[in-house]
């Protein structure tokens, strides 16, 4: 069996373990959420020669720093790892509001103690005392130094049920960060904005709309928010009131089951993407959420002509219990 080095400590592997996981078997506390090379958490250093896969989707300054994604590294050979700190340098702040807005969902603004370099449509690592970690999107426009996170309570989900039902105002909590690359760049500048969040995917999404407008943005702003029930959906009000203040935005609350409402669209999310017309050479397309239904609705604009250079996306991809 290969061993594992790490902090002059020796672990031995077991068959088809990857890094992570047994570093974590040994009692090791190694900051993890997704466990599918997304979120970064995970990444440390080494000087051995790592997998592919393991390196997927790093810059090639951090591939050539030896760093990589210790959740799809097999433990196939020796290895000593070392810690790094690649997804940010931890940053501590304090939640200062605690709204649930629906019996799933709580829009927490944490205030920063020192500032955060980031974009709206970004997302950071959460920690708790105990060193669990799950990433959620930055709702907050670039830069604020009270950030808004959007979470869904999942069952027997450990972090997002803690952050729905503990009472937290006060909370110190620690965010390293950002990651991400789903947010606006000036090649958007002269593009149409077409934005569709599902669930708790409308955070990013939210963030962005807000900075787009607050920075000019020339073109039409189109979202789409999906929810499963008509209760699934928040911040409706408050979205409807902008698209009224601001001519260019429109704004598309959308839920498949129950009975239809007037203001609302009612059916399938994907099925009325179909027919939406827009322009689809000069539209940016930002897709968020679910992981099945975000790699619907990408291949729902690309089937209608959308070049895939023009459509960026943000699947909520989560380990088990989040």
């Amino acid at each position: 069996m290969a061993t594992l080095t790490y902090k002059d400590r020796s672990f031995q592997g077991q068959e088809s373990e990857t890094i992570l996981d047994c570093l974590i078997r040994n009692g090791e506390k190694i900051p993890h959420s997704c466990k599918s090379g997304i979120c970064q958490s995970c990444v440390m250093k080494t000087n051995d020669p790592v997998d592919l896969v393991s390196q997927k989707g790093l810059k090639p300054t951090k591939k050539e720093a030896g760093l990589f994604y210790t959740c799809q590294q097999s433990l196939n050979k020796d290895f000593e790892v070392f810690d790094s700190h690649e997804s940010g340098p931890p940053i501590d702040g304090e939640i200062i509001s605690q709204q649930r807005v629906s019996s799933s969902v709580v829009i927490l603004k944490i205030q920063l103690d020192s500032p955060l370099e980031y974009k709206a449509g970004q997302f950071v690592n959460v920690f708790r005392t105990d060193q669990l970690c799950r990433s959620y999107s930055l709702a907050s426009v670039s830069n604020n130094q009270i950030i808004e996170l959007h979470v869904r309570k999942v069952p027997e989900g450990s972090m997002s049920n803690w952050l729905y039902d503990s009472n937290l105002l006060g909370q110190k909590i620690t965010l390293s960060g950002p990651v991400g690359e789903c947010y606006l760049t000036q090649d958007m500048e002269n593009d149409d904005l077409l934005l569709i969040g599902v669930g708790t995917g409308l955070a990013p999404l939210y963030g962005i709309v807000h900075e787009a407008i607050a920075n000019g943005f020339k073109g039409k702003i189109t979202l789409f928010h999906g929810g499963l029930r008509l209760e699934s959906l928040y911040l409706v009000e408050e979205l409807k009131n902008l698209e009224q203040t601001h001519s260019q935005f429109n704004y598309f609350p959308v839920y498949l089951l129950g009975e239809s409402k007037e203001g609302f669209l009612q059916g399938d999310l994907v099925e009325l993407l179909k027919k939406h017309e827009f322009d689809l050479k000069n539209t940016t397309v930002m897709v968020c959420g679910d992981p099945d239904m975000v790699k619907k609705l990408k291949q729902t604009v690309f089937l209608k002509g959308v070049s895939s250079k023009k459509i960026f996306s943000d699947a909520f991809v989560s380990n088990k219990k989040v």
